[in-house]
């Protein structure tokens, strides 16, 4: 089952998703964290998190990219649940950081369609195999102002979180207002 958590940033959404998780039964509970640290306010982002899920007994897997790969450290993946902790850091990580996908990211002919279903890939192998599926995401409105990898970053969010929206099985809006 898939349960997708969206809506804008700070709003309450990793709260909620852990409290969904809270009442999941399986044999064991996973967070897939994808935030790397780049500086001192990810780094105390970072411990927030650390801090709410004390004594929630997550084992806590970071994977930035490629998050399949997480399958390789869960026991047991047809009896766990897994919370992926969220879209937005993990398409940021997959335009940056890896290789592979990076290069679908060029501004001048980005190649948005398959970045998205190579990361939606990724995403259903992870979904097939475990129990639950929460997934944490961000909703952007688009600023003109903004420079064109940013457009494009925000871009490729929306399209991710609208084939998550057609194959979640249930979905919580957080902070429903306009964004």
């Amino acid at each position: 089952m898939i349960t997708l958590v969206i809506g804008k940033p700070d709003s309450g959404k990793s709260l909620i998703a852990e409290d969904i998780m809270s009442k999941i039964s399986c044999k064991k509970k996973y967070y897939l964290a994808t935030m790397l640290i780049y500086d001192e306010a990810g780094k105390e982002r970072i411990e927030k998190h650390r801090k709410l899920r004390e004594g929630k007994n997550f084992v806590t897997l970071e994977v930035p990219y490629k998050i399949d790969r997480a399958l390789d450290r869960i026991d047991e993946p047809e009896s766990c649940a897994v919370l992926l902790e969220c879209i937005a850091n993990l398409v940021g990580n997959e335009m940056y950081e890896n290789p592979d996908r990076a290069k679908l990211c060029k501004p001048d002919i980005p190649q948005k369609e398959r970045f998205t279903d190579e990361i939606m890939g990724d995403i259903k192998k992870l979904s097939d195999k475990v129990k639950d599926l929460v997934i944490v995401t961000n909703r952007y409105s688009m600023d003109e102002n903004s420079d064109e990898m940013t457009r494009l970053y925000i871009e490729l969010i929306d399209l991710v979180n609208k084939k998550l929206i057609k194959c979640a099985d249930r979905i919580v809006e957080v902070g429903n207002e306009d964004i």
